[in-house]
């Protein structure tokens, strides 16, 4: 009598793996945004830690040069800004002394001074650091040979109530320290020479340095020349003033849409400090802290940060 022996066998139905399946996508689901937000974290953390240096840089440039950095010496193509003059307090020595003063910022014998990507300089939430920003060309478009080859920056000093503070002190082409109105200018300015003295507001209530707004591509305006309207071209030379420096706003101005910290990404001042972490801006301050500022904050209380010598008293939280 002979006898049939079934061999028995498990495996998944088509159910039981299609279960599976959406047990895994929801955990990746709920896991996403904690890995994010961590990522996020420690980008934002690098970012603290780059105004720290920076900061130090400032009060280091202070205690040789006996004033806070010069916001920009030239308006042209000879001038350089602030971020370059900190590069000797940054361990950036030799991109500091391969610079030709008297010869153009976008010319070859500056090109390794001014097309170095510098990693300080570059918030990790918005972009790394490279050399891929346009020289400005007095306004105009860029050379073809010289777009997309200076470094960036993500960071912004404060001239004050506005940018334009010191830019009636030109002569010849350059910027002199003459006497501004300090209630409403910051310690970086064109032409500035500020001395810590002449911040009687306080160092650890005075901006010094925060992080830039980037607004949107204009695309109304051509192509080549959109970097320039951006306040994104070189950042280490000083022909653009939007470039390298940022405002707080003024309630004397009837138009209130440069006033304040960037509303959102898609906010299209050039003027404003901003940033992409979530709700907040990071500032650096004269006495050297760094410290997370709501982007709500009130604009008379930012104005009151932004001025060296107005005499407000800037309560924040």
């Amino acid at each position: 009598m002979m006898r049939t022996f079934r061999r028995s066998t498990s495996a998944f139905t088509l159910v039981e793996v299609l279960v599976v399946i959406a047990i895994i996508g929801i955990l990746v689901a709920l896991l996403l945004p904690a890995v994010q937000a961590a990522r996020e974290a420690a980008r934002r953390s690098q970012c603290q830690n780059n105004l720290k240096q920076i900061a130090t840089a400032v009060q280091t440039h202070h205690d040789v040069q006996k004033h806070f950095p010069t916001g920009r010496d030239r308006p042209d193509k000879l001038g350089v800004a602030w971020s370059f003059r900190l590069l000797p307090q940054m361990e950036e020595m030799v991109l500091y002394t391969a610079f030709q003063k008297g010869v153009p910022v976008d010319d070859a014998p500056n090109a390794e001074s001014m097309r170095t990507p510098i990693d300080v300089y570059a918030c990790p939430t918005q972009r790394k650091a490279a050399a891929d920003r346009n020289f400005d060309n007095n306004d105009a478009a860029p050379d073809p040979e010289k777009q997309g080859v200076a470094s960036l920056g993500d960071y912004a000093a404060n001239a004050g109530h506005r940018v334009e503070t010191g830019m009636q002190n030109l002569v010849s082409d350059e910027f002199t320290a003459a006497a501004v109105d300090t209630s409403i200018a910051g310690p970086v300015y064109s032409g500035s020479k500020i001395a810590a003295r002449r911040v009687i507001d306080g160092l650890s209530s005075t901006l010094a340095v925060g992080e830039r707004h980037l607004p949107p591509e204009d695309e109304s305006v051509e192509e080549a020349k959109r970097q320039w309207k951006q306040g994104d071209t070189a950042f280490l030379a000083g022909d653009n003033r939007f470039a390298i420096l940022r405002q707080s706003g003024d309630d004397t101005d009837s138009d209130p849409s440069d006033d304040g910290l960037a509303s959102s990404p898609d906010d299209p001042s050039n003027r404003k400090f901003g940033s992409l972490h979530v709700g907040v801006t990071m500032f650096a301050f004269l006495d050297g802290h760094v410290e997370a500022i709501a982007n709500d904050i009130d604009v008379k209380t930012l104005m009151a940060l932004a001025t060296i010598a107005g005499g407000e008293i800037a309560k924040r939280q």
